[in-house]
């Protein structure tokens, strides 16, 4: 779990010493950079809330975390193509007043199949919901009558390693943005994937 952790940790360093080479070049009045911003600081925000409670044993509460740091990533490489509109797009995803219609999960399944994420990733991050209502709720006094009902829930490690692919899908969007600006999406990857033993 350290590995992960640092990985994890990792990709904030990265951020925060991408945004302090590009941060003369950036436009308030741009709205692919102010997008990149917002939501690159929220990834890492995320990320960090998500690393406390994997460490201090509730992994399984950082469910919904995975599931925002992945939809940052996601719109974050949606965004940087730079196609037409697709800034304006992305600050209407931002500006939206519900969950529901700012975390669609066909959009999110379509855009990460589209960036080539890791099934066993989007699975942790979209196909967990259940995991997270019904899993490690056997902490009150008779519980245990329930325990049919509940889930084993989702392990630190899984949900570390999620996080960390996830992560770097934002170190990828803000390199593709700035080139050579936010290095190491491919390093981190390939880190996760020796971690998984795969």
């Amino acid at each position: 779990m350290k590995e992960l952790l640092t990985l994890v940790g990792l990709v904030k360093v990265r951020v925060d010493a991408g945004f302090s080479r590009v941060g003369r070049r950036l436009s308030s009045s741009d709205e692919a950079d102010r997008i990149l911003m917002i939501s690159a600081a929220r990834a890492v925000s995320e990320g960090n809330a998500l690393m406390v409670l994997c460490r201090e044993g509730h992994g399984n509460e950082a469910l919904p975390l995975l599931r925002a740091v992945a939809e940052c990533a996601l719109r974050m490489r949606w965004v940087c193509v730079d196609a037409p509109g697709r800034a304006a797009a992305g600050w209407l995803e931002l500006s939206a007043p519900s969950w529901e219609a700012s975390w669609p999960e066909p959009r999110a399944r379509e855009r990460a199949e589209a960036f080539g994420v890791p099934a066993w990733a989007v699975e942790a991050a979209m196909g967990s919901a259940a995991d997270f209502a019904r899993g490690n709720a056997q902490g009150l006094p008779w519980g245990h009558v329930f325990s049919g009902d509940q889930r084993a829930g989702r392990g630190a490690e899984e949900i570390l390693a999620a996080a960390a692919v996830w992560l770097a899908l934002v170190l990828e969007a803000l390199d593709r943005r700035w080139p050579g600006d936010f290095p190491g999406s491919s390093e981190i990857l390939d880190r996760v994937r020796v971690s998984r033993g795969q």
